[in-house]
């Protein structure tokens, strides 16, 4: 059989952890990693099926995935993930173009499954680059790392809990390794990610001695946490958090709220209100010089009226997030939401979404000219001939803000490499990205 294989991921930066872990196994196993799907002789696809709209993607990302099989006839389809967990009797009934599934407990297994399915892989020619030339992390500065697997809230919208399983921290001594191994590889950031990250070890305490291991590992500029449920455990982090004693955390505090009204939180099962989640997001502010604030709104849940969408503007209002993702409730099976009756209009709520998307941006606006003429330690995410993208320790990758660098009106990039930290100051802004410059020692 060949041995070079190709992984397209779908769905949020767990998966893309996921995936680094199949990738290993698979370098392990001797496999070789292809420029493209194209080029590959597995193609493996790490899918995701949260909600409808990812369930979709998954297929069509199966579908264009058996269009390029058929132009390489000896080409496997391997589908991986929440989808083929999820939906394994479907899959192998109604997607024969899959020349294998599995699901998510078997991410280390990869390379070895594939041997087992499909023979080993074929002999390396020593005329060719080495297996291990592709070991690095896609050339990007950071990496999400899991903290733990699986979830145990009930939340009524969601079916993670049904094909990820029970809550179960990682080993810190293992975590700590796939951190140093990251950092030899020239990722500088981490974003600490799993479906509940609050509860990991049990205790508040316990991330924050992670946390704090972490600083004792070479070249590893920024930690970052990533979904941190806003409940009690999330406070008492955030009540014993010293920015002196931890500097490489970012001041940043992601936490989904998903709805601001008691009523709609209470029916999806969910914790807080409008009130407590305006004290915790003011503590983390109080606690944290320059934090800032990332959070979700679920619209559109059974039972959602007028005035429970008063409370969401309320809650903008009071909180003025920095960073806000909207999503339309999707019924999911094997939920406690699935049947429930009084859902909105697909109209109604997509008019929810876009008024309280652009109450936000009138938010957001506000913030973005109190950064102009701010000066702030930036990572390089992106380097071109022309222009650069860099990023504040407040903004997470891929789905915050960037700062674009023209570097035509500048002398130089100065020799810097992706990674890199620069002081950049904001000259202006977009609807969402900023504009800067460079800031040298001597112009402070």
């Amino acid at each position: 059989m060949g041995r070079t294989f190709f992984i397209t991921t779908l769905g949020c930066p767990k998966n893309a952890a996921d995936s680094r872990q199949m990738r290993r196994s698979l370098l392990r196993e001797g496999y070789e990693p292809a420029e493209s799907p194209y080029e590959a002789d597995y193609h493996l696809i790490n899918s995701c099926s949260f909600i409808q709209s990812a369930r979709e993607e998954t297929i069509q990302t199966v579908l264009e995935g058996a269009d390029i099989k058929k132009e390489h006839s000896d080409q496997k389809l391997v589908l991986v993930g929440c989808f083929a967990q999820r939906y394994e009797a479907a899959v192998r009934e109604e997607l024969p173009e899959v020349d294998l599934s599995f699901g998510t407990g078997l991410y280390h297994r990869t390379g070895e499954l594939l041997s087992e399915k499909f023979g080993r892989p074929a002999i390396h020619d020593p005329l060719e680059p080495s297996v291990f030339s592709g070991m690095e992390f896609d050339g990007q500065p950071y990496a999400p790392v899991k903290l733990s697997e699986g979830c145990d809230r009930k939340c009524a919208f969601c079916a993670i809990p049904s094909f990820r399983g029970a809550f179960r921290s990682r080993e810190l001594a293992e975590i700590l390794q796939e951190i140093r191994d990251l950092t030899e590889e020239g990722v500088r950031e981490v974003c600490l990610v799993s479906q509940d990250t609050n509860a990991f070890g049990g205790s508040h305490q316990a991330i924050i001695d992670a946390i704090s291991a972490m600083h004792d590992i070479p070249d590893l500029h920024w930690i970052r946490l990533l979904y941190m449920y806003p409940d009690a455990r999330t406070r008492r982090f955030l009540e014993a958090w010293d920015p002196v004693q931890l500097p490489r955390l970012v001041p940043y505090l992601e936490s989904p709220v998903q709805h601001a009204s008691s009523r709609i939180l209470k029916a999806m099962n969910r914790a807080g209100d409008r009130q407590s989640f305006r004290d915790l997001f003011q503590l983390a502010r109080e606690k944290v010089p320059g934090l800032e604030i990332r959070t979700s709104l679920l619209l559109g849940f059974p039972g959602e009226k007028s005035e429970d969408i008063d409370e969401v503007h309320a809650f903008l209002d009071d909180c003025r997030p920095e960073k806000l993702a909207l999503f339309a409730y999707s019924p999911e099976e094997g939920t406690s939401g699935f049947s429930l009756p009084g859902m909105p209009a697909e109209e109604n709520i997509t008019d929810r979404i876009n008024d309280v998307r652009q109450h936000h941006l009138s938010i957001l606006k506000d913030i973005h000219l109190a950064r102009q003429d701010q000066i702030f330690e930036c990572m390089v995410d992106e380097i071109s001939e022309d222009g650069m993208v860099v990023r504040r320790k407040q903004d997470a990758p891929e789905v915050d803000e960037v700062i674009h660098i023209d570097l035509e009106t500048q002398n130089s990039d100065a020799g810097l490499e992706p990674g890199d930290l620069v002081k950049v100051k904001v000259t202006g802004f977009f609807e969402y990205d900023m504009a800067g410059e460079l800031v040298t020692e001597d112009d402070l």
